[in-house]
């Protein structure tokens, strides 16, 4: 038994691996460049057509600019103001505001985006006809179909409203004779009669149909929509973006089908956006205006009673003149107070949109607090003046701020007065929305580049894919490389093999009996030695037999050629099925390869433990009896003593090939019902013997797993320069791992395109399991034309013999 460890098989390591597998994908593609290039071209075509037939869709643009220094066209003035700065406009809030229900909505009203229309068209033949009709001029019904439109209606709904219940309802106008229609529900009831251009009423629905041209009796659409969803939906669908980084300039865009139309809903949102702006701007001057209103006659009495104050407490004290002092103490006082008056109406202001207790009320409180102490320690550093001179100072800058804050708000006033009536807001429309002349999509030429290089890569992905899982493993170089596996040869597909075999198969010719031979008897003793060594199955079965059996004859079979045709078939008592290639077309490209794979395994055997070889494959039908007749009549014909085994005791067909009964083989010869003489036989050629398959027995596996199968081979390899056994496939059953473990070497047979890498890996792993040594493979029925990277088989064996010519024996060859 074999106890030769075989290595592991796998991806080889080297620095070339990506390069190989580049190679390999490359080759796929070039392999089945036909599927390649007509998917690709599906995918092209199909693109191409998409991009004829498909609805062009339009963009209209239209932009703004949003004004963020100056909100609401109100000037905020540095040295003095009445209010603190507010935080400029920022554009992401406008770009909300342009999506607002407030300015979307009179656009949905406007051009009557709450409601849908549409005539009831024949799919797919009523599209065919419209492009054959003139507007206003309605086509006759085909096939007495009146109620479907077939092209040149006119139809065109002002506006429509409904009850809530009939809201996203399609209701069905079907139109009358002298521009008269009828309006009916889903469930076909009339809910009210009209003519066009004149307002509808009935059911609680009004409707106004602005133009009906269409045959009597044809049908049409209407569906309101609801409200919200028409805003929302034209809302979702403005696209809304500020061009670069806070340049206050805003894009408005606008898609459809309709190049005019939305041109026109574009240039009405952003003049819907401009007004509310604009009114915004002007009902905040109202405000400010109305609230400076109120605010002067307290402001006017305030001046007055300073001024007042001050008259008298100078009629009293009369005039005195400031020192420095007094000078810094009456500046100071003046900012504080204004800041502080300042912050009073602010306070106001507030009030009146908010209670005390709101946060923005209270921190202009917490401003005012906060400033009056100021001026309390401010005040703290005068305490050194004398009282008249700080009261009369007082006085004078509690008239001055007065004043100061009265001139202050007439101004304001006049401001207020004079921008409310030429107010624009702070929005203004750059560019306004044209009609477009191109479609934004489909891009035709990005579409058809896109199918290109989609086409291309799904033909590769399909390409790949059907090697991989559908054609199987056929490059032995791939072969080579992912598994390390050598490949002894690559045995071409024979047109003429395949030909014998059909031949032969139809003309199911008679058996010719086999000829009578003489029997040989073997003696006993030095003589049965003597004739041991001129028949090596003579002097085997004279050891294996009893002694009691040691004189029992053995008849031979002895070769007996006839013509069959063209072919030459070893005639016996069973006339065979299959013919052997290398008696039929011993020049055969095939035969080539035999003669290859001969050379090879005979260089595989050199430090091989014994000299049995087992053929196998992982699946039926891979030629494994094929490969094994024809290579052992090769061996042979080489002068070497060969003997082939047939055992696969399930479906053994080796019998068939060698011209051999199937009877009296391996089985008997195992189970004890056959000697070893009867059950090897000669073949016809020199040095060729042959045991066969013999009868099925219900238990294979069994049989082979005896110490008898082991003790036979043994004997056998002593007596015979080869010895082959064809075994059954891998993957289907046990047998080929028991003979392949008792065997010196194991071959695997790979039949070209019929296995995927899963099914090889699994067959290494198993004979790995059966510690079975792996010396090599064959690639059997490689096609002719095989896309190699060197080209090595696409020429093949080219320099062979023609059917007439003889070969020359000096040729070289």
């Amino acid at each position: 038994m074999s106890t030769y460890d075989m290595q592991d098989y796998g991806p080889a390591p080297g620095n070339s691996e990506d390069d190989a597998v580049m190679r390999d994908l490359l080759r796929i593609v070039v392999g089945q460049i036909g599927w390649v290039i007509g998917i690709a071209a599906s995918v092209i075509v199909a693109a191409v057509i998409y991009a004829k037939v498909a609805t062009p869709v339009y963009s209209a643009d239209a932009l703004l600019q949003v004004d963020t220094s100056n909100s609401g066209g109100q000037n905020n003035t540095k040295s003095f103001s009445l209010l603190p700065s507010s935080d400029p406009t920022h554009t992401d809030a406008e770009i909300e505001i342009i999506r607002s229900r407030t300015v979307v909505e009179p656009v949905v009203d406007q051009f009557g985006l709450n409601f849908s229309t549409g005539a009831r068209t024949l799919p797919v033949l009523g599209h065919l006809t419209a492009p054959f009709a003139r507007p206003g001029h309605p086509l006759r019904a085909l096939f007495g179909m009146r109620s479907y439109a077939w092209g040149g209606e006119q139809f065109e709904v002002e506006s429509i409203s409904v009850p809530k219940t009939l809201e996203g309802a399609r209701l069905t106008l079907r139109a009358l004779d002298g521009g008269s229609f009828e309006l009916r529900d889903g469930s076909g009831t009339l809910l009210l009669t009209g003519v066009a251009g004149v307002e509808a009423r009935g059911n609680g629905i009004t409707l106004r149909v602005k133009t009906l041209v269409a045959r009597p009796g044809t049908e049409f659409y209407v569906t309101r929509h609801n409200q919200l969803d028409a805003v929302s939906s034209l809302a979702n669908s403005l696209q809304v973006s500020e061009k670069g980084h806070e340049t206050g300039v805003v894009q408005l865009s606008y898609t459809g089908t309709n190049p005019r139309a939305i041109t026109d809903i574009a240039n009405a949102v952003a003049a819907s956006y401009l007004k509310q702006r604009t009114e915004r701007a002007q009902e905040e001057a109202s405000h400010m205006l109305e609230f400076l209103n109120s605010e002067l006659p307290h402001l006017r009495d305030e001046v007055k009673h300073a001024e007042t104050a001050l008259s008298e407490y100078q009629a009293k004290a009369g005039s005195f003149q400031p020192t420095q002092e007094a000078g810094v103490y009456l500046q100071g006082g003046l900012d504080y107070e204004k800041q502080i008056a300042a912050l009073r109406i602010q306070r106001s202001q507030l009030l009146q949109r908010f209670t005390e207790q709101a946060p923005e009320v209270q921190q202009v409180d917490a401003q005012i607090a906060a400033m009056s102490r100021e001026k309390a320690r401010f005040e703290d550093h005068f305490t050194t003046l004398p009282s008249s001179e700080r009261n009369a100072l007082a006085l004078q800058r509690d008239a001055k701020v007065a004043d100061e804050i009265y001139v202050a708000l007439l101004n304001k006033i006049q401001e207020l007065s004079i921008s409310r009536a030429g107010t624009v807001g702070n929005v203004h429309i750059i560019d306004e929305a044209l009609v477009p002349s191109q479609p934004i999509r489909p891009k035709s030429a990005l579409i058809i580049g896109a199918g290109t290089m989609l086409g291309v890569l799904a033909g590769i992905a399909f390409a790949f894919c059907r090697h991989k899982f559908l054609t199987g493993v056929s490059d032995p170089e791939f072969v080579e490389r992912r598994f390390q596996l050598p490949i002894f040869s690559s045995i071409t597909f024979s047109p003429e093999q395949a030909r014998s075999d059909r031949q032969l198969s139809t003309l199911r010719a008679a058996a010719l009996p086999a000829p009578r031979s003489r029997p040989t008897e073997v003696p006993a003793g030095p003589a049965g030695r003597l004739a041991a060594l001129k028949d090596p199955l003579a002097g085997l079965a004279n050891l294996l037999r009893p002694r009691s059996a040691a004189s029992a004859t053995t008849n031979w079979p002895t070769r007996h050629t006839v013509p069959v045709g063209t072919q030459t078939v070893i005639a016996s008592g069973k006339t065979p099925m299959r013919s052997l290639l290398v008696k039929t077309h011993p020049y055969d490209t095939t035969v080539e390869g035999l003669r290859s794979l001969r050379a090879n395994l005979q260089f595989g055997l050199l430090d091989a433990p014994n000299r049995i070889v087992a053929i196998t494959s992982p699946a039926p039908s891979d030629g494994k009896s094929f490969l094994c007749a024809n290579l052992a009549t090769l061996i042979a014909e080489s002068g070497k003593r060969v003997l082939l085994i047939d055992a696969d005791l399930r479906r053994g067909r080796l019998a068939q090939y060698l011209g051999r009964s199937p009877n009296g083989g391996l089985s008997e010869l195992l189970t004890g019902q056959a000697d070893l003489e009867a059950a090897a036989r000669t073949t016809g050629v020199n040095g060729l013997h042959f045991i066969a398959s013999g009868a099925y027995p219900p238990n294979p596996s069994e049989i082979l797993t005896s110490p008898r199968f082991a003790e036979i081979l043994a004997r056998l390899e002593q007596e015979f320069d080869l010895v082959i056994v064809d075994t059954p496939p891998l993957l289907a059953v046990a047998d080929a791992a028991v003979i392949a473990n008792l065997a010196g070497s194991t071959v695997l047979v790979i039949r070209a395109g019929a296995h995927t890498e899963t099914h090889v890996a699994d067959a290494l792993k198993k004979l790995r399991r059966a510690r079975a040594r792996v010396i090599g493979g064959v690639m059997n029925a490689m096609p002719a034309k095989s896309h190699n990277r060197q080209g090595t088989y696409d020429y093949a064996y080219a320099y062979t013999y023609s059917a007439g010519d003889p070969p020359d024996i000096h040729a070289p060859r």
